[in-house]
Parts: structure tokens; sequence; C-alpha cells
């Protein structure tokens, strides 16, 4: 009779560890698992945002790694079942996700919004409105719509890890499509050579057909574009060889003496060239 008792043992042992695991996977988690039909039919649609608000009931049987635990079942596999899984981590993400996920197309926050939809509201699902992960874009603060027109140009190259036109191939250039903007204001291509906007500049009516778009002070006005950022100093000219040689102020109209008192005006009095009223006096 021992014998025989003895016999059972390691069989009982064996029914008694597959309850204790059943019991694992079955408490009452509020999940959706049934430990008898496992998870339910639609769980794929479902299980992303089951897993945000009860994470730990999956790691008691898929592992805190996720990579199969008792339910030897691991979240990372490429199939199970004839069923996709997570082959390269949480969502399929490859490893440099955190980099390369800046291009993904911003409608499909949505897709993102199915595990990483943020809680703390309701809003609709967007890149950077607090909705998934990001708030203001970048950390651009609330008014760059218009206040990155001071930015350099130079900075184009940064600003294409978000904004690349996947358009085309171009390079990172504020006015040649390759990011948001196109040609500036209806100007030919090439506009932003000093030999086209400058010699128009300095010719008749010269800088006062500016203003109308980019402002009185040439800071935006209503094409948002400063003129500033591309000379690199505050000012709507070149600062190497303004003064004589090179682009020279020389050759400019004296139709311009109205552009110039802005910021070189001397005395009162009808802005020109050499009445003392800016830098000059008599010619």
């Amino acid at each position: 009779m021992s014998q025989i008792i003895r016999s059972h043992i390691p069989r009982a042992l064996g029914l008694l560890l597959l309850a204790a695991l059943a019991t694992g996977c079955s408490k009452d988690r509020g999940t959706s698992f049934d430990p008898d039909a496992g998870h339910p039919d639609d769980y794929l649609s479902s299980h992303a945002s089951e897993y945000r608000s009860e994470s730990q009931s999956c790691a008691e049987c898929h592992g805190k790694d996720l990579m199969g635990g008792i339910a030897k079942v691991s979240c990372y596999s490429s199939s199970f079942e004839g069923t996709a899984c997570h082959p390269g981590g949480p969502g399929g993400h490859p490893a440099d996700w955190r980099s390369t996920h800046t291009v993904t197309d911003p409608a499909q926050a949505a897709t993102c919004a199915q595990c990483h939809d943020n809680p703390a509201n309701d809003l609709a699902p967007g890149c950077f409105n607090t909705s998934l992960c990001h708030g203001q874009k970048s950390g651009h603060p609330a008014d760059w719509r218009s206040s990155h027109t001071s930015v350099n140009p130079a900075e184009a190259a940064t600003c294409a890890q978000c904004h690349d036109n996947p358009a085309n191939s171009l390079s990172p250039g504020c006015f040649n499509t390759s990011l948001c903007h196109g040609n500036q204001g209806g100007h030919p291509a090439g506009w932003a050579s000093a030999g086209q906007h400058g010699a128009a500049a300095k010719g008749s009516p010269g800088m006062a057909s500016c203003t109308s778009c980019h402002g009185s002070g040439y800071g935006g006005g209503t094409s948002g574009q400063s003129c500033f950022p591309c000379h690199g100093w505050n000012a709507p000219h070149a600062r190497s060889g303004w003064d004589g040689g090179g682009r020279s102020h020389r050759s400019a109209s004296q139709s311009n003496a109205g552009a110039c008192a802005q910021c070189h005006r001397s005395s009162a009095g009808t802005p020109g060239c050499f009445n003392s009223t800016l830098c000059h006096g008599d010619d």
C-alpha cells in the first residue's frame, strides 16, 4: 500500500503544480484572461489598452520581461499560432525607434495611441498635443510658428530631423521645399542668393518694396520670414564688405534712404544719403 501511495506522489504533485499555475494566472486582476479558454478572440485589438492599465497582470504569466514566464509564451515572438506578435519589442519598434520615429507620418497618431494614449486626458490622438508622448513640438514654445523666423537657416539640417519632406531627397534648406517652405513668397528660384534679392534690394524702389511682406522693420511681417537671420545679424543687409568693396552699399539706389534711416538717422529731415540726415554730409 505504501508503495502504491509513493508511486502516486509525483503525479499528485504535478497536478498540484498545474493547479497552482492556473491559480497564478486566473486570480481576479481585472483582466479578460480565462484560465480555461485563454484570451478572448478579440484580444489582439484590446490587449494594448489592457496592458497599459494592468501590465503587472501580463507579467505574472508572461514574465517580468514578457519573454515567456510560466505561460511559456513570449510577447516578443515573431508569430504564435499564426498570430504576429512583437518581434522587435513592444509595438514591433526597432532598437533605434526613439530617434527614427521622428519621420513617421503624424497621421499615424491613432495607431500609436493604441499603446501610448495618455490616460490623463481625452484629447484626440496627436503627436504634439500631450495626447501621446509629446507636448509642444520638440520643446518649441507655443508661438514657434511666428518666432522660428529668427532661426539661422544654417540650422535647417536640425529641423529636417522632424520636418524633412518625404516627397524629395533635397538637402535641408529653409526655402527649397526640402522642409516646410517652397520658394520665398513667389520669388523666382535662386532668390536667396545675393545676386538676385540683393541686387533687387539695392535698386529702385529697392528695400521699400520688401516691407509689404517682410514688415516695416524687415523682421518678418506677413511673410513670417525675417531678413535678419539670413544675414547673420540684426540688419537687412550683409555685414562683410558693406562699408566698402564687396557687396558695397555705394552701389545702392538713393531711393533706399528711407530704409536706411530706420537705423542710421542722424538728424531730422527727409532722409537722404548726402544731407546729414544719415551718415554723410554734402556729397
